[in-house]
């Protein structure tokens, strides 16, 4: 055994004498919950990629180079958006201007605030709104420790991101060249907001997502991306759905020079099945009706970043700067891909469908495999808590973390059972089946739920009661071809015999609550673990708990990455943990819930009766979990220039018309992101980055409660 391997299985010895001891020592483990092992750092995994990756791209590092152009660029955006503009603050938006949406277009309400058109703070509700410490939490209790106290407030809008103007896309490749989209003006008979919706009097403004934006640093862990779980993880080169696409094919050249379109499949490629949701959302990026193929004959000619600049040291874009201009690169689009990307997928000489090049109708595959293999640098794994914990090369520095924060780690693993969704070295179950854990739980659990009823539902999304579920299906809503997004429901139909769209097995023995603890054995397929029900009457009342049920965000960065929810129904980490520590939101809305059991159905949503001083250890465990390098932007978190929509000039009540676009559209308010090297901040006049509770003029411990 050489030296170095003597050290390593040394240090990770200590590490698994190091959880075991933890526990041990703490007062409250055994009392509370079974013992859990606490996260390793996050050092001690790899990113997981596509095993048949090196089919498409020949060169890695001019694919990061690609992706990280591609991603930070505002001329991708039919209004000036880049994937950035809602992913420039710690991968996460913390702008308090035009940032709520009424609820549309995952349900029909188009009015904004409560039942009386009313904000948080009293204030009249509407687009172009800017938010104030008051509006926060959307729900509000007159006793924040019970919930089944008064209600003071409440609205069902989400607080997310900004995005494109109405308008549907209009080809026009003579402005391609300048990086414009034409847009055409929206119809007002045909655009639903036209009736209370974003419009300030008759102009109108930024559309807002209808979900709160989650952060894309350590996202490369995800199993599935999106709150819903609709980013497969299988990338068919073409939109997020994977193999439930079967018409989704890419074009390869043949030796004449022809091409022929072929089915591809990237497994563990959720992130680039997310990257290519955005670029043509009417609500993020895109006009509708753009295609990738548009997108890629307006961009593959530009200079990359043409119009923003760079900064002299970025760790990936630096060393490809012209010398004599002060934006861009000195490669085109199209040069980057043909470096980066295996040939025959870009270099054929015939059309596809007699209109678009091969490069263009492939640029849907070159967007999202170079933008996941940028987004898989991005991962935030030298926190005070990851030197607590060292990692295979560095022993644990208990002195990492305060004494604060060490109760905080305490009582994150026993009193207040948060590992129980935020497990494993990404703090996210989510992510958990991409290891190789002897705890391993698999794509679909079953075990005994809050009520005392045993449910199926999808490992990593879980209904914690934020919103009834009638307002957001998350996980439990369907695809653009009508199939469950949930794996749970998947199950059930292969149970029936039937073709599921995804390719998965369930083992019923790694279940918490196997079929034999409920069934008669006699109504099994085998008397063993194994045993699943084969009766369909048996199939069909088997209960799910995959309505209202939505992916766990990974809790890394979380001081920086607010509003809280997949709703940002919570502005701070102390208004989070007080939600938790009274067992969530009021479980008795009418009708609140179409699943047939209460809102908040995980089991572990129960009052924690937490002290205040546990509460704010608790936060100041979280906090511990904030990576230096994303607070202070270094690489590999530096990035170029950005133009971020910050909202239109004065407020709900007024905008001003651009009369550009025939007025019909707000003049737009922008503020400057500055280009930042490998060093990061602060620099001049730029200190590191804050938090949204800093924007509201909160501390992160604020909405805490108790004595």
């Amino acid at each position: 055994m050489t030296a170095r391997r003597g050290n390593i299985l040394i240090t990770a010895l200590v590490l698994l004498l190091t959880s075991v001891v933890w526990h041990r020592l703490s007062p409250v483990a055994f009392a509370q919950h079974p013992p859990a092992p606490v996260p390793p750092s996050l050092k001690t995994i790899s990113v997981p990629l596509p095993s048949n990756l090196d089919e498409f791209v020949k060169n890695r590092a001019f694919a990061v180079v690609l992706g990280k152009a591609l991603f930070w660029d505002m001329d991708v955006g039919s209004d000036r958006q880049a994937c950035a503009s809602c992913h420039f603050h710690a991968g996460a938006d913390d702008r308090v201007k035009n940032q709520f949406n009424p609820g549309f277009p995952i349900t029909a309400d188009m009015s904004f605030g409560d039942a009386f058109g009313r904000t948080g703070s009293g204030a009249q509700a509407g687009p172009n709104y800017t938010a104030v410490a008051g509006d926060f939490p959307l729900h509000r209790l007159s006793n924040p420790e019970d919930r089944q106290s008064f209600v003071l407030y409440d609205s069902d809008d989400r607080f997310s991101s900004q995005g494109t103007f109405a308008g549907a896309f209009v080809s026009n490749p003579s402005l391609f060249v300048f990086g414009i989209d034409a847009c055409g003006s929206a119809d007002p008979a045909t655009d639903p907001f036209r009736v209370n919706g974003f419009l300030v009097g008759d102009v109108f403004v930024r559309k807002v997502e209808p979900r709160n934006t989650p952060t894309m640093i350590n996202a490369a862990f995800n199993f599935r991306n999106f709150w819903d779980g609709r980013a497969n993880n299988i990338f068919n080169g073409v939109n997020p759905f994977g193999l439930r696409d079967q018409q989704a094919r890419v074009w390869l050249e043949n030796a004449d020079g022809s091409v022929t379109p072929v089915q591809v499949a990237l497994e563990n490629a959720s992130l680039a099945s997310q990257a290519v949701g955005p670029p043509l959302s009417d609500f993020e990026m895109s006009c509708s009706g753009r295609t990738f193929s548009n997108l890629g004959r307006k961009m593959l000619p530009r200079r990359a970043l043409a119009s923003q600049a760079v900064h002299p040291q970025d760790s990936v874009l630096g060393p490809y700067r012209p010398l004599l201009l002060p934006t861009g690169l000195n490669y085109t689009y199209s040069q980057l891909v043909q470096n980066a990307f295996q040939d025959r997928y870009w270099s054929a000489s015939q059309l596809v469908d007699g209109t678009f090049t091969q490069m263009e109708a492939n640029f849907s595959m070159f967007w999202g495999l170079s933008i996941m293999l940028y987004e898989a640098t991005l991962v935030s794994d030298e926190t005070p808590f990851d030197k607590f914990r060292g990692d295979f090369v560095t022993p644990p520095n208990p002195a990492a973390l305060t004494a604060q924060q060490q109760l905080g780690l305490d009582l994150f693993m026993t009193k207040g059972n948060c590992i129980a969704c935020h497990k494993g070295p990404e703090f996210s179950s989510a992510a958990t089946h991409l290891q190789a854990e002897n705890q391993e739980e698999g794509l679909v659990e079953r075990m005994v739920m809050r009520d005392g009823g045993i449910a199926l539902y999808d490992n990593g999304f879980y209904n914690l009661g934020v919103r009834p579920s009638a307002n957001d299906p998350g996980v439990g809503g369907r695809d653009p071809f009508g199939n469950p997004l949930s794996f749970t429901e998947q199950y059930l139909d292969m149970l029936r015999g039937r073709d599921v769209p995804d390719r998965f097995q369930i083992d019923a023995c790694k279940f918490a609550s196997p079929f034999t603890v409920d069934f008669p054995l006699s109504s099994l397929t085998s008397p063993d673990c194994h045993g699943v029900p084969f009766n369909p009457a048996d199939i069909d009342g088997l209960r799910t708990a995959v309505r209202g049920t939505f992916k766990v965000p990974s809790l890394r960065n979380a001081a920086l990455t607010g509003p809280y929810f997949h709703n940002g129904g919570q502005a701070t980490l102390g208004q989070v943990v007080a939600f938790y520590n009274r067992g969530g939101d009021r479980t008795d809305v009418p009708g609140g819930d179409t699943s047939g059991v209460p809102s908040n159905v995980h089991p572990d949503i129960n009052v924690l009766a937490l002290t205040r001083a546990e509460q704010l250890a608790l936060v100041a465990f979280l906090e511990s979990l904030t990576d230096p390098r994303v607070q202070c932007e270094q690489a590999p978190f530096d990035h170029p220039e950005l133009l971020v929509p910050n909202g239109h000039p004065f407020n709900q009540y007024t905008v001003v018309a651009d009369p550009t676009t025939l007025n019909t559209k707000a003049v737009d308010s922008f503020m400057t992101i500055p280009p930042v090297g490998r060093d990061g901040l602060p620099g001049i006049l730029q200190p590191c980055l804050g938090t949204f509770a800093d924007r509201l003029g909160l501390s992160q411990s604020s909405g805490v409660t108790g004595s």
